[in-house]
């Protein structure tokens, strides 16, 4: 189960990982394989998979004719990080007689199925799926005690791989990086005791909304005393956790998330000089945030160049021939780009774009 949490925490920063974690979870619960997908069932589009080991051809038909079926029905109003097992939202005598059926599962031999929302915002979610054969029954409770414990480390590992930049600054040992966050990033011990804060962190503590010494903590007690709790759960194994803080003047409501370090991330402050970091908190002020870099989106999203420039001057431009205007391309050129943009971030219009980069727009500097 090490190894699985590791494997896990490591695929946060490195999603190439996630066919690994998959088939490491498969093998764990006595499965054939699983899949984990970042998709839009209404629009029937598919933003990205990793294949643990299922059909990749099962897997083609599924996104061309099968979005839409008795699994992904009946998880529509399931809540984020709840294990769900698919002979509790359709009975197997009822699947069968479906097209989804004859033409993903039959072909490899799957009829059970083992699913969480890791995330979801809107119409977008990230499904996670394990999927069992008909010679080994049901999925029994020791199977499912397994997966409701790995559950809200998924949560948490999607969570970190797609959102915070700090977190990928970590992984790839890009430490310097750390310095340039416009959030605050503080490293611990595994007895929780400040091993390092950046300068927006230092900056926090100076206006009086954080303290870093001896272990970080608040003005207010009630924070304080949660802070401390989630901080000794992330230490103890936990997934960590999110909680707002008030600032001192009151004005904004900062968020911090607790992260655990685990396998290759503890190497990279090591390399600094920081020993024993265990854990990482990450303090978000949305009100403080600077500008989204072209580079951050190349990498988070595979962006081109040409793309992720179009995607930051859609923050300040109106429609899209004041865009294709600021930029000096043709309309048709900035529409095509705009949508390449929308369909790898996961968003349908300028405003939904607009939003999620303000949400990941944390390192300071020029564009």
């Amino acid at each position: 189960m090490e190894r699985i949490l590791d494997l896990i925490y490591d695929a946060a920063g490195e999603h190439d990982l996630w066919p690994s974690v998959l088939t490491a979870i498969a093998d764990a619960t006595q499965c054939e394989g699983g899949i984990l997908f970042g998709q839009s069932i209404a629009a029937e589009q598919v933003y990205f998979d990793y294949n643990g080991r299922l059909s990749a051809e099962c897997n083609q038909v599924y996104q061309e004719r099968h979005m839409q079926n008795p699994w992904s029905v009946g998880m529509e109003d399931k809540p984020v990080g709840r294990l769900v097992l698919s002979d509790e939202v359709v009975p197997l005598s009822k699947l069968e007689n479906s097209s989804f059926y004859d033409e993903v599962l039959r072909p490899q031999g799957v009829v059970h199925n083992a699913m969480i929302a890791l995330a979801a915002k809107d119409d977008f979610r990230v499904a996670f799926n394990i999927c069992r054969r008909r010679n080994n029954g049901e999925f029994g409770s020791l199977e499912r005690k397994t997966l409701e414990f790995l559950a809200p480390h998924l949560c948490r590992s999607v969570t970190l791989g797609f959102r915070l930049s700090g977190y990928a600054a970590l992984r790839n040992a890009a430490f310097d990086v750390i310095e340039t966050l416009a959030d605050g990033v503080v490293l611990m011990g595994p007895r929780g005791y400040v091993l390092f804060a950046n300068s927006k962190a230092c900056s926090l503590e100076e206006e009086g909304t954080l303290r870093l010494r001896p272990s970080i903590a608040t003005w207010s007690s009630l924070h304080s005393r949660r802070l401390i709790r989630m901080i000794g759960s992330t230490l103890a194994g936990g997934a960590g956790g999110m909680m707002s803080l008030p600032s001192f003047d009151r004005s904004r409501l900062p968020t911090v998330v607790v992260v655990g370090l685990r396998s290759r991330e503890i190497s990279v402050p090591a390399e600094a000089y920081i020993c024993q970091a265990a854990c990482a908190a990450f303090v978000i002020d949305p009100t403080r945030r600077g500008t989204v870099a072209t580079r951050q989106l190349v990498d988070a999203y595979g962006l081109t160049a040409a793309e992720a420039q179009v995607a930051v001057c859609a923050l300040s431009s109106g429609t899209t021939s004041d865009l294709a205007l600021g930029l000096g391309l043709s309309r048709n050129t900035v529409k095509t780009h705009l949508r390449r943009v929308f369909a790898k971030t996961g968003t349908k219009k300028q405003a939904e774009l607009a939003a999620l980069l303000a949400a990941i727009g944390v390192v300071k500097g020029q564009v």
